[in-house]
């Protein structure tokens, strides 16, 4: 929790993440909004809005996953937080998950956007499942970062990588377009990816309509993606290591 906290503190206190998270989810939002228009209806426009808030989660754990490794490796420090004997797992989940929860700013931006400058109400049916799959968006969201921090521990520009992985997965969790006009074989994959759970347990949750199963999805793929993350931690770490390009890689 207390690395949770410092990671946090330092986004907030970071004037290029704070500007990041005033803009984008407008852009995002007014883009999204205009497209539809108002004829498409209030829940169509706020359902919107969450695949807007869920695209910057994701937007933010992927850049700060490339982003913290970057700045670690230019200060000198990657070196002494591999050889620490703490895992290197406990050491970078506390980024991915402040990611996630300072996406809920986002989040919280979005739907105030669309309330006052497009005039969409909150639409929310039910806000115990809406809380609970905030939550287990982030869950999903964060440590699906992990396992995608993993690899970048053998990239020396890790954070364009991470820049390049956002719209892939825009696309394929259906946030951009409709998996209707998408090729049939992006459905499963999508069944993979957090985003995809995510905006469904927020949607749901949001009209009322069974969203617990797609909360119970969120919170089993955290725990997958943890123990799928904790070895390609730990088997990217020795390579670097081995190859002794850790610092330049």
């Amino acid at each position: 929790m207390s690395g949770l906290r410092v990671d946090l503190l330092q986004l907030i206190r970071s004037p290029f993440d704070m500007v990041g998270m005033l803009v984008w989810p407008l852009v995002f939002a007014s883009i999204a909004f205009l497209l539809l228009g108002h004829e498409t209806g209030e829940r169509t426009l706020f359902t919107a809005a969450l695949g807007a808030a869920v695209m910057i989660m994701w937007g933010w754990v992927i850049l700060g996953a490339g982003f913290a490794l970057d700045t670690q490796r230019e200060q000198g420090t990657l070196e002494l937080v591999v050889g620490a004997p703490t895992p290197l797992v406990v050491l970078i989940s506390p980024v991915m998950i402040a990611r996630a929860v300072f996406g809920v700013y986002g989040l919280v931006l979005t739907l105030l956007w669309g309330r006052l400058v497009f005039g969409i109400p909150f639409l929310i049916d039910d806000w115990v499942a809406f809380f609970a799959a905030a939550v287990g968006c982030i869950l999903a969201i964060g440590t699906l970062g992990l396992i995608a921090a993993s690899t970048f521990v053998l990239y020396r520009a890790a954070f364009y990588f991470g820049i390049s992985l956002q719209y892939p997965v825009y696309i394929a969790c259906g946030l951009i377009l409709p998996f209707s006009v998408l090729p049939g074989w992006l459905r499963p994959v999508s069944w993979l990816l957090a985003p995809t759970w995510g905006f469904r347990a927020l949607r749901e949750a949001a009209s009322a309509q069974a969203p617990w199963p797609d909360i119970g999805v969120c919170f089993g793929l955290s725990a997958v993606y943890i123990l799928i993350a904790i070895p390609c931690l730990a088997f990217f770490e020795h390579l670097a290591r081995d190859r002794a390009t850790l610092k330049l890689a």
